[in-house]
């Protein structure tokens, strides 16, 4: 398991066994992604998303939990994952895209790293493995912040950096870039930016397309993630960048 989970226990984990992967979710869910796993080496456990099997899941000392929280509301889900925070796992978790609350929800209770349910496998087994490969240094961030600490989101990987260093990638966004982000914040979607702008979806979504590629993700979950962990909004923008003009609604064409 991973180091702070080893400490939290007391048990050292024996050299040469695989990692172990705790998997919540549904039967269908659970047992595909845990096949999937177990080809590329991984020891996996599944188990619903109950507290019961939670705890069962935590006496089989795994590295790493992978949590589908799609089906489940914050109460519910954020319950799940804090006894597993509490233990010092890392915690992988699947939701859909698009709900800025509930991102913050996971973040709340403890989630490492956060999947949208679209992306590939592939995406999903990049995550883990660097998950399990940074764990440790997601530990000491937390420890030395006292925040949630390493945020990982479709595989990106924010690092326990100084904030300054972290929001370097910001100063690449030009002033109506940073209003779409801004906009995506707030929980608005392309359509409604490009309404009250007074532009295409088109222009729009080209926009945002922009802002994944420059912050180096793959969804508007991850950018926003990114940012908030950042510290970043029009307000504190990174230094050198593009300074927006003041008011919320503008043209962004």
């Amino acid at each position: 398991m991973s180091p702070a989970a080893q400490a939290a226990q007391g048990r050292p984990k024996p050299a040469g066994i695989p990692a172990r992967i705790l998997v919540a979710g549904s039967d269908l869910l659970a047992g595909a992604v845990a096949s999937a796993l177990e080809t590329h080496g991984f020891a996996t456990m599944e188990i619903a998303p109950r507290k019961a099997e939670i705890e069962r899941g935590i006496e089989w000392q795994p590295d790493l939990a992978l949590i589908d929280v799609r089906t489940l509301d914050v109460t519910t889900g954020s319950s799940l994952l804090r006894p597993l925070h509490r233990v010092g796992l890392e915690i992988c978790v699947m939701d859909e895209g698009g709900d800025d609350d509930r991102l913050q929800a996971w973040l709340g209770a403890g989630a490492s790293a956060l999947i949208d349910k679209n992306e590939p496998f592939d995406q999903l087994f990049r995550t883990v493995n660097r998950l399990l490969r940074f764990g440790s240094m997601a530990q000491m961030a937390r420890r030395q912040s006292g925040s949630h600490g390493v945020t990982i989101a479709d595989g990106t990987i924010a690092d326990g950096q100084p904030r300054s260093a972290r929001q370097k990638r910001f100063a690449t966004l030009t002033e109506r870039e940073q209003f779409v982000l801004a906009e995506l914040m707030e929980g608005h979607n392309a359509e409604e930016i490009a309404t009250a702008a007074f532009v295409s979806i088109s222009t729009v979504r080209s926009q945002i397309k922009a802002i994944l590629q420059k912050l180096g993700v793959n969804s508007q979950l991850a950018a926003v993630a990114m940012a908030r962990r950042a510290g970043w909004s029009l307000d504190h923008p990174p230094r050198n960048s593009p300074k927006p003009s003041s008011g919320r609604r503008k043209s962004v064409s």
